[in-house]
């Protein structure tokens, strides 16, 4: 299959790349169809509370402005879970 994407796509996907450690296009672009796979798979009201509760308080620190940068979380994930 030949996919044409136009330049700005196709700096997106360099930028998220860089961002995720993700080596090719296609294992982001595997990632991102599995990640909507289990979005769509989801209604919010059927999580559980402390996932909901999650949720919430992660909304609400980023309401207040103290998020971080995503390629610093994709870091600190990559550290807690695949080089502990």
């Amino acid at each position: 299959m030949t996919i044409s994407l136009n330049p700005q796509t196709q700096r997106l996907i360099e930028e998220r790349m860089k961002q995720t450690g993700m080596p090719t296009p296609d294992d982001l672009v595997q990632l991102a169809l599995s990640t909507l796979d289990q979005v769509q798979g989801e209604d919010f009201e059927q999580l559980d509370a402390d996932t909901r509760a999650a949720i919430a308080e992660g909304e609400a620190q980023y309401q207040r402005g103290e998020g971080i940068p995503l390629d610093e979380a994709f870091e600190r994930l990559r550290t807690k879970h695949i080089h502990p």
